[in-house]
């Protein structure tokens, strides 16, 4: 009896040791919080876009190096409130790329880009769409993160065809939450509270049926290079950025760094998780029509981001003028110098101002 125990036992442990060598052993280049392209999900070739004196794979939003399986996924695009009622904002030190766009009256709102979400922690807060934002956010072909819209924005959204994740009106409540300390003792809070994580949007993205790579046509247009100071360009130690009538953003030029730091309100621009400032290599300063739409009881406006136009680069201190083009609302932004050449950005992180036509903007 003991001696068919003893054999039966050591069947039973060499099955086992079977099953062990034929497990698949986790890759050692994978990091904690992110993931490899599912099998049936690998990503096509990215093309367009160009990063020069720089090998290896790269952030098509920064150009900085970047694990290669994260540089075709698509990015996050999400609308966050920077009134002044909602400041500090949270996680938009980590965001690649920062759009100021007007919404209504003076006030704006910005539009913040994350190549890679996994690390960065509480995000927001969270606002509305506008028409405009969810054209922004076509032409990186990412996926668009919002807490309500106007009709138009919603409108855009169906139109363009945007994948869209929605605080208020969708279906994906579990990504989002509520920071009771934006509500609590302070008026109108509830509207500056919705908030999300990059774990939040890590573990419950890929279950709501999104295509989380870039399509085989999609076309990265940003290029960057080592040393993008613009060449016999203007003195660019501090910019002054006008969207209206009491409302500025302003950057000052860190020379050790060879970033810029912002302030708005007179106040120091910070992110709530770590109270660091946002360190923008480049800025873009885009002129365009800004006009209120006729019969909008809100006063929202239109903000047009296609066609052409001219606006600024600024980057290591210096500035010079460009024009910018956008073939459609799903295009990406094409920028070029005055003499028709490839605008080459800095490597890092980049601020893209959206102004009317008739607004200042001052270099010092």
């Amino acid at each position: 009896m003991r001696k068919r125990f003893r054999k039966i036992l050591i069947l039973l442990l060499l099955v086992i040791l079977l099953i062990g060598a034929t497990m698949p052993v986790a890759s050692s280049n994978t990091s904690v919080g992110e993931s490899p392209p599912m099998p049936g999900e690998e990503s096509p070739p990215m093309s367009g876009g160009e990063s020069t004196s720089m090998s290896g794979s790269v952030n098509p939003l920064t150009g900085e190096p970047m694990d290669e399986y994260l540089i075709n996924r698509r990015p996050l695009a999400i609308s966050m409130s920077n009134a002044i009622a909602a400041l500090p904002m949270n996680g938009i030190s980590q965001a690649d790329i920062v759009f100021e766009v007007l919404v209504e009256s003076n006030i704006t709102r910005m539009l913040a880009l994350y190549q890679d979400i996994s690390d960065v922690g509480p995000i927001g807060s969270i606002r509305s769409a506008r028409h405009y934002t969810v054209q922004l956010a076509a032409g990186y072909d990412a996926i668009f993160v919002s807490a309500g819209g106007s009709p138009q924005g919603y409108a855009e959204v169906e139109a363009l065809g945007v994948s869209h994740l929605d605080e208020v009106a969708g279906a994906q409540s579990e990504m989002f939450y509520r920071d009771v300390n934006r509500i609590r003792g302070k008026t109108l809070q509830r509207y500056h509270s919705a908030v999300t994580t990059g774990e939040l949007v890590t573990r419950w993205l890929p279950g709501y049926g999104f295509r989380m790579f870039h399509h085989g046509g999609y076309t990265n247009a940003l290029s960057f290079a080592n040393n993008a100071r613009p060449a016999g360009g203007g003195s660019a130690n501090d910019v002054i950025v006008r969207f209206a009538t009491g409302n500025s953003s302003s950057f000052s030029y860190k020379t050790d760094r060879n970033i810029y730091h912002m302030r708005q309100f007179d106040m120091d621009f910070v992110d709530a998780n770590d109270y660091s400032q946002p360190a923008f290599t480049n800025i873009l300063v885009l002129r365009t029509s800004v006009s209120p739409i006729p019969g909008d009881g809100a006063g929202r406006l239109d903000i047009i981001t296609t066609g052409k136009g001219t606006g600024y680069f600024a980057n290591g201190g210096m500035y010079t003028e460009i024009d910018w083009s956008r073939a459609g609302k799903s295009s990406p932004f094409i920028f070029t110098l005055k003499d028709g050449t490839a605008l080459h950005l800095g490597r890092g992180k980049t601020y893209i101002g959206i102004i009317p036509a008739e607004m200042n903007v001052t270099f010092r």
